[in-house]
């Protein structure tokens, strides 16, 4: 019987430990505050994510990491178009056009193979401001919804 406070120490930690992920999980900035922070943890297990993560805050200026942490977006002003930027989503969406402070169009450009979410938003930062023809040539485009 004396093993037996032990494991209910144990079993009551895990509990607490799926419970945090479950508050996390439906907290509305999870994926905006909380997973980019800890992907840049050394001891995060998922290295590509750790890597992707560390080379995207540091290739973003802090006002630009602070906007996609606070917001779960970046907004990218076009080279090519006065009034024109490109909002990225962090995680899966499309990336919406806005011209003059509405939503234009939306756009859907995706790796041919899996890639961590840091990757995705630079390669996006990236490819708008080097080719923006070329990004909007690739893109699918798909009309604004209507509650924009």
């Amino acid at each position: 019987m004396s093993n037996v406070g032990p494991v209910i120490v144990v079993v009551f930690s895990m509990l607490g430990v799926v419970w945090f992920f479950n508050i996390v999980s439906d907290w509305s900035v999870t994926n905006g505050r909380m997973l980019p922070w800890l992907r840049q943890q050394p001891w995060w297990p998922v290295a590509s994510d750790h890597a992707a993560e560390t080379l995207l805050h540091a290739s973003l200026t802090p006002a630009e990491y602070h906007q996609l942490a606070v917001n779960a977006y970046l907004d990218v002003p076009s080279p090519g178009h006065a009034g024109r930027f490109y909002r990225i989503p962090r995680g899966p969406g499309q990336v919406l056009v806005y011209e003059d402070g509405h939503v234009l169009e939306r756009l859907c450009v995706q790796p041919v193979e899996n890639l961590p979410e840091a990757d995705v938003i630079l390669a996006h930062k990236l490819l708008i401001e080097a080719d923006e023809m070329t990004y909007l040539q690739t893109a699918n485009h798909f009309p604004r919804s209507i509650w924009h």
